[in-house]
């Protein structure tokens, strides 16, 4: 997977966004996203009002968003979780009960070249 092409659009869109390698523990993370968080950990990102988590959040994140019973949640915008689910991208609003999931890509590469 490459991802170094988001990294170098993301930190031109605003060069306050910073990634860093990463190789602490990545246990739970998916295998779309693994090579992502060793490589360019999103240390302090937000692109279009997206904001990645860095690893060391992972982990509380999902005990955050632990009602949506996704997969993964690895960026939110304005406080909806954004979320990797059988490889699909969604998002859900935040703090609804039985929220309705909306779909944003059908994988993680096409998410990421389309938020640019």
């Amino acid at each position: 997977m490459e991802f170094s092409k988001f990294v170098e659009k993301a930190v031109l869109y605003d060069h306050r966004n910073i990634f860093s390698a990463y190789d602490g523990n990545l246990n739970g993370i998916p295998d779309e996203l693994k090579e992502f968080y060793q490589k360019s950990n999103p240390v302090d990102v937000e692109v279009n009002s997206v904001r990645f988590f860095p690893a060391e959040e992972l982990h509380d994140l999902q005990a955050e968003y632990s009602y949506l019973n996704a997969q993964f949640v690895f960026a939110s915008c304005n406080g909806d979780p954004i979320f990797l689910q059988d490889g699909l991208v969604y998002t859900a609003p935040h703090g609804v009960e039985k929220p309705k999931w909306e779909l944003l890509s059908s994988n993680i590469e096409t998410y990421l070249a389309e938020l640019l």
